[in-house]
């Protein structure tokens, strides 16, 4: 695409909203092509998206101050200011500031690139600085010993071949006086301007993506007591279910359960993002030394051997704590869910027996029910024969009938009333179970 939009719309094709945006991510930080002598200071500074903002619009001062074009990109921008050169590139948590100081005859790491730099423009930046390095890019042979021990101060140092004997890397993975570490990179003759920018790129991504791993670590550390604490919490109240004999006790033991979920599950929250970004920086870490295709210059250790016995080791305490808060997380569940097993078979225990004594009260209540009705039987019967006693009594007269024919007459009718209400309180009780 050379750097030019792509078409919306082309050959009656539709492309996607963000097309533009994907192609130009493979594009957007491209390695600066340098070229030896080089003076290198590379910084990376921890900001937030509001600071983020304001160290770009630093970036547009400086440009201005110096005549030249401010930034028309948000995430990278490289201008040359006359003395130095300038790249910025935003990330995620830090930006990146790289300052390039190309000339012969300056000296390593005493005529630094930074140095060209207003220091009242540094000092009006934002964040706080979480990576500072400076680099030596020299063409010559493979350096003495005894000179790379002097341009870094007696500190010990770690050396390698690298990108297939094109160049050696030296360091000591300290910071200095001035709070850079170093690098020292001698081109052998194998680097061009186009693959040196890219071993410095490497360098540099190395160094930050280093620290910005690493601060994962105190987090960690501060993490890791009370894991302790809420593990020996947990253990104490597993030991306690088997213990709980009363439904309060479960309850209780409920409760005591969620509030450590909750202050577990706080912990998560707070680390997530944190001990994401350590898994992700590491992993970049070891991309870009894999990358440098590594290989011994004695008498030095390699670069990639000095990390993997120092910066793994604490990369694997991070992810340690973060397992063990995800760990932590899953048995505080399990116990949980027993807790509330063991809590719904007591209710339904409880409902059982409930029930049971409902369905108890339900058998005496018909029985007694029952009674009732056949004592209603009876007390209905008696008043509708009482009744039919006066009505035979007073019609009686009408009729001709004897005070003697009228008792057989009503001790006829009992068994007819007795039927009658019987049939009728059944008749009633059907449609009202109906």
């Amino acid at each position: 695409m050379s750097g030019t939009a792509a078409p919306r719309q082309a050959y009656g094709l539709a492309f996607h909203p963000d097309f533009e945006r994907l192609v130009e991510e493979l594009h957007s930080r491209p390695a600066a092509a340098v070229s030896a002598p080089v003076a290198i200071s590379h910084t990376a500074v921890l900001t937030g998206q509001e600071e983020a903002a304001r160290v770009l619009d630093q970036v547009a001062a400086l440009c201005r101050r110096y005549g030249a074009s401010p930034p028309y990109r948000e995430h990278f921008h490289a201008v040359d200011l006359g003395r130095f050169e300038l790249r910025f590139e935003r990330h995620l948590e830090f930006v990146t500031l790289t300052f390039l100081r190309p000339g012969g005859g300056l000296r390593p790491f005493r005529d630094t690139a930074i140095a060209l730099v207003p220091e009242d423009w540094l000092a009006a930046l934002p964040g706080t600085v979480v990576a500072a390095s400076h680099l030596v890019l020299e063409r010559g042979e493979a350096p003495d010993p005894t000179r790379v021990d002097s341009l870094f101060e007696g500190h010990r140092v770690r050396a390698s071949r690298v990108m297939g004997n094109a160049a050696v890397v030296c360091t000591d993975w300290r910071p200095h006086g001035d709070g850079f570490g170093r690098f020292h990179i001698t081109d052998l003759g194998g680097l061009d301007p186009a693959r040196a920018g890219r071993l410095v790129q490497r360098l540099v991504e190395i160094d930050t993506y280093r620290m910005m791993a690493l601060l994962g670590l105190p987090l960690a550390r501060r993490v890791a007591p009370r894991l302790t604490g809420a593990e020996s919490r947990l253990a104490a109240l597993t030991g306690r279910i088997g213990e709980a004999r009363e439904l309060a006790d479960e309850r209780a033991l409920l409760d005591e359960l969620f509030e450590l979920a909750a202050d577990v599950e706080r912990q998560v929250a707070e680390t997530a993002f944190r001990f994401g970004g350590t898994r992700a920086y590491h992993q970049l870490v070891r991309d870009r030394l894999r990358e440098l295709r590594e290989e011994r210059f004695e008498p030095f250790q390699p670069l990639g051997q000095f990390l993997a016995r120092r910066f793994e080791p604490a990369m694997r305490t991070c992810n340690s704590a973060a397992e063990r808060l995800e760990g932590l997380s899953r048995r505080i569940s399990r116990a949980a869910d027993l807790v509330r097993t063991r809590v719904d078979l007591e209710l339904q225990e409880q409902n059982r027996a409930l029930l049971e004594s409902m369905e108890r009260r339900a058998a005496l209540q018909l029985r007694l029910q029952q009674t009732v009705e056949g004592l209603s039987v009876v007390v209905l019967s008696y008043y509708l024969v009482g009744l039919a006693a006066y009505v035979i009594k007073g019609v009686a007269p009408w009729f001709g009938f004897a005070a003697k024919a009228q008792a057989p007459l009503v001790a006829a009718l009992v068994p007819l009333a007795v039927g009658a209400v019987w049939l009728g309180l059944r008749t009633l009780r059907r449609r009202i179970g109906a």
